[in-house]
């Protein structure tokens, strides 16, 4: 397929397919709505709680594939250049992680873009992916939140890229899904804050 006169096909199909809410429909064939228990998100961490880890999981690895599919066919058809040095290819995993934080099927309201985020940095870096998704578990394994193993991964993988001299275009595009995550992840952060803040006064109290 020559996409010289379409070069955005691929952004909007990538968009359409991550848009697609796995973790809701798997667990709307279990009779249960996503929306409607635990935080509220159609993600995996809220699937963990809400479907156990097994079909927890389940949704995390659809939320990847459904992000990795698509901007891996854009890779592919593009091939003249490695994918993260092609404007349009990464044009396509931004692309994916906001249909899935933004979804069109849902009135635009998703979940968190973080295994989407993955996804698209195994299709466009996979050395790069496989380090954030390791410093992940690890945050994860330690401080037992994944909201934590998320903002601790992502923006060490945007840091990652800068500093070792990857293509522009996926140093940027991987700027721009980190925005994106921090922006979702709001009330995580101040949550965060506020357990740190709280830690602190325990600490340094007389009482203590």
């Amino acid at each position: 397929m020559n996409l010289a006169s379409f070069p955005w096909l691929p952004a909007v199909v990538a968009y359409l397919v991550a848009a697609i809410p796995t973790g809701l429909l798997l667990a709307r064939a279990r009779g249960i709505d996503l929306r409607a228990v635990g935080s509220g998100n159609i993600g995996a961490t809220n699937a963990v709680r809400a479907l156990g880890p097994r079909l927890g999981l389940l949704v995390f690895a659809l939320d990847v594939t459904k992000a990795f599919l698509p901007v891996a066919w854009a890779a592919h058809l593009r091939a003249a250049a490695p994918p993260g040095d092609d404007p349009w290819v990464v044009a396509a995993a931004v692309a994916a992680v906001l249909g899935h934080v933004y979804p069109v099927y849902l009135r635009f309201r998703g979940g968190k873009g973080v295994a989407c985020a993955l996804g698209v940095t195994f299709a466009l870096d996979p050395p790069l992916a496989l380090a954030g998704l390791f410093l992940y578990l690890e945050t994860l394994w330690l401080s037992r939140t994944s909201a934590l193993g998320s903002l601790v991964a992502v923006p060490a993988m945007v840091l990652a890229a800068w500093i070792g001299g990857r293509p522009l275009p996926l140093c940027l595009g991987l700027t721009a899904i980190a925005a994106v995550i921090a922006a979702r992840h709001r009330a995580n952060i101040a949550q965060i804050r506020a357990a740190s803040a709280a830690r602190k006064a325990s600490s340094s109290s007389p009482m203590s």
